[in-house]
């Protein structure tokens, strides 16, 4: 019998929704990511003038996804398009159809043009059906490792969670408790510029990239007022040795940026704020966790201390234009 799915339309709606309505509809994808969020869209509008485009993906008369897409127009005639981790869908096992055709209409709307310069991120799991997916809709891969990271399920008991913990992180997270280290809970931003002083410190010395102190300064902006702002410093003998940032998206966060002083190394500072922000987020009912990329090539070390928390890895397909 022919499968009837084939013949049932989807349909993708432009800025459709209001601002409660995409809200509720990341929710509704629990396992979001910041990228895709509203703050993020109004961050990026403010930071770099990139206006945000909302889409809903309707299949059998229900929205069964969601994609925001930024745009930039200079002097009239250069178009700069980004399209970061998305679309976000709402149901699993949807004919595979619904997620050609939703690419189909992304290379349609923005076709290949001298002057337009497109970047893809799919929020898609990397596999060679995945790969082809993308390729058969006009899309091309640039040669790069695509993002990986870790989710941490939020919605396990505590006593699980730290079940999970590989045991030399496990060790470490109880030399830290035997340090006399307390918790500091930042929700305003009030130490931002401290953190993002020495993250800056860390990006040069380091050679690492992330995300700009204009971005993050717009992102505290754009959520502190709802709480989605979290920065947790770990004091010793009344000075700060270590930070975490996380930013809250509906039902999902990302681990933004992190700082350790030498005096936190020998704290195991970090393991005792990882371990504080995983029960901050289990009280505010975040269900999902990004712990914010790893890189077993360049980071090493970095990787092996998050692979350490338990979570789940994995692999987005690479970037496209």
């Amino acid at each position: 019998m022919p499968d009837k799915s084939l013949n049932t339309p989807v349909e993708i709606k432009w800025n459709c929704v209001s601002v409660k309505e995409w809200r509720e509809l990341v929710r509704r994808a629990e396992k979001s990511n910041l990228l895709q969020s509203w703050p993020y869209a109004q961050a990026a509008l403010v930071t770099e003038r990139l206006v945000g485009k909302f889409a809903t993906i309707h299949y059998d008369n229900r929205i069964v996804g969601i994609c925001q897409v930024l745009e930039q127009r200079l002097l009239k005639v250069f178009h700069k398009v980004r399209l970061y981790r998305g679309p976000l869908w709402l149901e699993d096992n949807l004919p595979e159809h619904v997620q050609e055709i939703f690419w189909q209409e992304i290379r349609k709307k923005y076709p290949s043009r001298l002057w337009r310069f497109t970047y893809f991120l799919p929020e898609t799991a990397d596999s060679k059906e995945n790969r082809n997916v993308l390729l058969k809709s006009g899309l091309k891969r640039i040669d790069t490792d695509g993002y990986a990271s870790i989710w941490l399920d939020l919605t396990k008991s505590e006593n699980d969670l730290k079940a999970n913990l590989k045991s030399n992180w496990r060790n470490q997270l109880n030399q830290s408790y035997k340090k006399g280290l307390s918790l500091e809970v930042d929700t305003k931003g009030d130490h931002l510029n401290w953190l993002l002083a020495r993250n800056e410190m860390d990006k040069q010395l380091k050679e690492f990239r992330g995300p700009s102190p204009a971005l993050v300064g717009n992102l505290k902006r754009f959520t502190k007022d709802r709480n989605d702002f979290l920065l947790l410093r770990a004091i010793e003998k009344a000075t700060p040795v270590a930070a975490v940032l996380v930013i809250l998206h509906e039902a999902s966060a990302t681990y933004l940026i992190g700082w350790n002083s030498l005096e936190g190394r020998k704290s195991r500072a970090h393991n005792y704020l990882i371990w504080n922000m995983i029960l901050e987020l289990k009280k505010r009912n975040i269900k999902w966790l990004d712990l914010g990329g790893i890189n077993p090539k360049e980071a090493a070390g970095v990787t092996a201390f998050k692979r350490g928390i338990g979570g789940k890895e994995f692999t987005l397909t690479g970037s496209y234009n």
